[in-house]
C-alpha cells in the first residue's frame, strides 16, 4: 500500500478507513469492470437478505421466526374469512373464527418445521404459500441452529485462546529467567578469565538467540496482541527485559570483539527494545510501565 509501520495501526483497516484516511485499491480507479465481477456483483445483491439474516443475534432470529409463523398463520385464517378458503382439517374447511386462528397458528407451526402431520392441509393456491414458509421457516430455524453451534464453538474457542495466553506469558517469564542467569554465568567467566573461551562466547551466542525471540515476544504483546495482559504481569515482563538488557549491555562492554552471529543478535536485540518505548507503543500504560519502556529504549542504544 505504501504505508510504512501500518502493522503496528492497531485498529486494522476498518479503522483507518473509518477515519478517512487513504486507501489505495487493487483495481485501477479507471479500470473496467468485467462481465465476470458484474455477474458476481449481482448474484452477492440477491443473497445480500440471507447474509442480513444470518448476521442477526440468537435473540432476533428467533423473534423473526416466531414473528414468521404468527404471520403466516394469520394469512391462512384471514384467507379464510375473507376467501372462504384457506385450510382444511379433515372434511372441513377451517372458518375464520377464534378456533380457525388456533388451527391456523398450529399448521403455521407445522409446516415452519417441516413436520407435515396432515390433518391440516392448504388449499388451492396457499398450498404455495406453504411451500414458500416451509422454506423460510428451514433457513431461519438453520441459522438459529448454527448461531448455537458458533455461540459455543466461540466459548471453547476463547477458552483455548486464554489458556494459550497464559502458557504463552508462563514461558516468556520462565525462558527470560533463564537467560538472566546464563547471562550471569557469562559474566561471572569474564569476570575470573577476563577474555572470555571459545565455548563461553558460543553459549552467549546461543543465550542472545533465544533472548532475542523472548523480546520479540514481548514486542509483539505490545504492539500487535488483541488480549493484553494486566499491568502487573507487564510490568514483571518489563522488568525482566531490563535486567537481562543490563546484564547485556555489560557483557557487550568488556567484549574485545563480536563474532558476526553476535553482532548479528545483538544488532536485532537492539533494534527490537529501541522500538519499545512509553511514546511509541499505542497503548496507554501506567506512569511507571512507561518509564520502564524508556529505560528499556536506553540500553538498546548502548547496546547499539
Amino acid at each position: 500500500m505504501g504505508y510504512t509501520n501500518l502493522r503496528y495501526f492497531v485498529g486494522g483497516m476498518v479503522e483507518w478507513s473509518e477515519r478517512g484516511d487513504p486507501v489505495e485499491s487493487a483495481r485501477g480507479a479507471g479500470a473496467p469492470v468485467s462481465d465476470h465481477d458484474s455477474l458476481a456483483l449481482l448474484a452477492g445483491n440477491r443473497l445480500s437478505w440471507l447474509e442480513t439474516i444470518a448476521n442477526f443475534s440468537l435473540e432476533r432470529l428467533i423473534f423473526v421466526w416466531l414473528g414468521m409463523i404468527v404471520v403466516f398463520g394469520l394469512i391462512y385464517w384471514v384467507a379464510g374469512f375473507g376467501m372462504g378458503m384457506g385450510l382444511q382439517a379433515g372434511p372441513n374447511l377451517v372458518k375464520a373464527d377464534a378456533q380457525g386462528f388456533v388451527t391456523a397458528i398450529y399448521f403455521s407451526f407445522v409446516t415452519a418445521l417441516s413436520i407435515g402431520y396432515g390433518d391440516v392441509v392448504p388449499l388451492g393456491g396457499f398450498r404455495l404459500v406453504a411451500i414458500i414458509e416451509g422454506a423460510a421457516g428451514l433457513l431461519i430455524f438453520g441459522c438459529v441452529v448454527s448461531k448455537l453451534v458458533s455461540r459455543r464453538q466461540e466459548e471453547l474457542t476463547g477458552e483455548i485462546h486464554r489458556t494459550t495466553f497464559e502458557d504463552r506469558l508462563d514461558r516468556v517469564r520462565t525462558n527470560l529467567h533463564l537467560v538472566f542467569s546464563d547471562f550471569g554465568s557469562v559474566q561471572q567467566l569474564q569476570a575470573e578469565q577476563g577474555i572470555l573461551s571459545e565455548l563461553a562466547l558460543r553459549r552467549l551466542e546461543s543465550t542472545v538467540r533465544v533472548f532475542r525471540g523472548e523480546l520479540r515476544a514481548v514486542h509483539d504483546l505490545l504492539y500487535r496482541c488483541r488480549e493484553m495482559p494486566d499491568e502487573e504481569t507487564m510490568a514483571s515482563l518489563l522488568a525482566n527485559l531490563i535486567i537481562c538488557l543490563e546484564s547485556l549491555a555489560d557483557i557487550d562492554d568488556f567484549l574485545p570483539s563480536r563474532s558476526t552471529t553476535l553482532s548479528g543478535g545483538l544488532a536485532s536485540v537492539a533494534k527490537l527494545a529501541d522500538e519499545i518505548c512509553g511514546e511509541c507503543v499505542p497503548r496507554t500504560y501506567a506512569a511507571e510501565l512507561k518509564e520502564s519502556m524508556d529505560r528499556i529504549q536506553e540500553l538498546a542504544r548502548r547496546i547499539a
